[in-house]
């Protein structure tokens, strides 16, 4: 992710705005890094340091200068690093410490003292040659982390990662981002809003009107009291999602420079040709295979599909089921909350109790310790409480429940 002072903005009339790339400034990004993609990957197995080195000789003209080091910043967050992880490089520059301080008081006068002699010593009681140890002693140094792997990317998919990391730079420094999004299936929004709870950021959600979207409000880092730098780059890790929806604009509230001047941000866009779209989660599309298996053998008079419905109550919340069961043209509705919390299951509750218009099943893990029970049995929903996989006999007893 890219920092502010990485980001090609400037301000206007009391707007931040990004700079459009211009003339030949986007094919020079890409030659730029493309150049940069092919020397990392020749890096992996020498150090963070070496790379750099080979990054610096790339040349890149002054007035570009900001986005080449912002590619090299992407760059280096894709690289995979370590440490030797059978020798600790402190326990090691201990050890010739201590063995250079004894050899200095046991020689008989100063120029008698051998480092190499000192080097042989404490590399032979590690089972080290001389040379690897001098190697080792400083290895936890950032610039002699050794390059493990790389990410590989495409020099335009890159620089298009460039952009996308220059709205998420300028969302570290929000006080308040309106999102307004459109999206052709539930599976997007879905995606959306469940990153949305996973990030655990604050916000709002309200349809609009005509089947028009949804208007998305979130805090944010500079509107939370603390833990703001958190907070920011988890607004920032949102954004990918909010990119996904086919059409989206967002309009945000920032703090901009040394002086925190606050000014308006907006942005517009929606998903690339080609670009896929949001899938189900790897349980629910499990879950999917598996019952519509079982349908097809005749094991269940239930047959399944991926929703393709938001279900939303004004002023209480909105739900984006997973599946959609059938029988006898009887629809019940499943949400799976494996990744969520307690409080996204009472939300559920509240929900359903305000009046969901459609019967729901909702399968909670047992890590969130929720009894089947808080749902009372009047009401046209059920709660499957599992560990490890849904159970099929607990689930269409579930759906037979949510309908009767």
């Amino acid at each position: 992710m890219l920092t502010a002072d990485l980001v090609r903005a400037y301000r206007r009339q009391g707007e931040l705005r990004i700079r459009a790339w211009k003339g030949e400034a986007r094919p020079n990004a890409e030659r730029i890094a493309r150049r940069y993609v092919t020397i990392a990957a020749a890096h992996v197995g020498k150090t963070r340091g070496e790379l750099k080195e080979a990054l610096d000789d790339v040349p890149v003209p002054s007035r570009e200068r900001k986005v080449g080091d912002g590619l090299r910043k992407l760059i280096l967050d894709r690289c995979e690093v370590g440490v030797d992880a059978e020798h600790d490089p402190a326990a090691l520059r201990k050890a010739v410490f201590e063995a250079a301080a004894q050899a200095r008081r046991e020689a008989p006068h100063l120029g008698a003292f051998d480092r190499d002699a000192v080097l042989t010593g404490v590399a032979a009681s590690h089972g080290l040659a001389p040379d690897e140890l001098e190697r080792l002693l400083y290895a936890d140094l950032k610039q002699n982390h050794r390059i493990e792997g790389f990410d590989a990317i495409e020099g335009e998919a890159l620089v298009d990662l460039y952009d996308e990391s220059q709205v998420q730079a300028v969302l570290l420094r929000a006080e308040k981002v309106v999102v307004q999004v459109a999206c052709k299936t539930a599976a997007t929004y879905r995606y959306l809003f469940r990153k949305l709870k996973f990030l655990r950021l604050l916000h709002r959600i309200e349809p609009l009107p005509d089947d028009g979207g949804y208007r998305i409000e979130i805090d944010g880092p500079f509107s939370v009291i603390s833990s703001s730098t958190k907070y920011g780059l988890q607004l920032a890790l949102a954004f990918p999602a909010i990119r996904a929806c086919d059409a989206w604009s967002l309009e945000a509230e920032v703090r901009w420079g040394k002086a925190r001047d606050r000014l308006r941000f907006q942005a517009v866009g929606g998903r690339k040709e080609g670009e896929r779209e949001a899938a189900l989660p790897d349980d629910v599309q499990k879950l999917l295979e598996k019952h519509a298996e079982r349908f097809d053998k005749g094991s269940t008079s239930w047959s399944v599909a991926p929703a393709n419905k938001i279900l939303s109550l004004p002023g209480v919340g909105v739900c984006v089921p997973d599946l959609v069961f059938t029988k006898d043209g009887a629809e019940v509705y499943l949400e799976a909350l494996g990744y969520w919390s307690r409080d996204a299951v009472w939300k559920r509750v509240e929900l359903v109790e305000a009046g969901l218009p459609v019967p729901m099943v909702f399968a909670v893990p047992s890590r969130l310790r929720v009894s089947e029970e808080v749902l009372p049995e009047d009401l046209p929903a059920a709660l499957v409480v599992y560990k490890g996989v849904i159970p099929v006999g607990k689930l269409e007893a579930a759906l037979e429940s949510a309908t009767s």
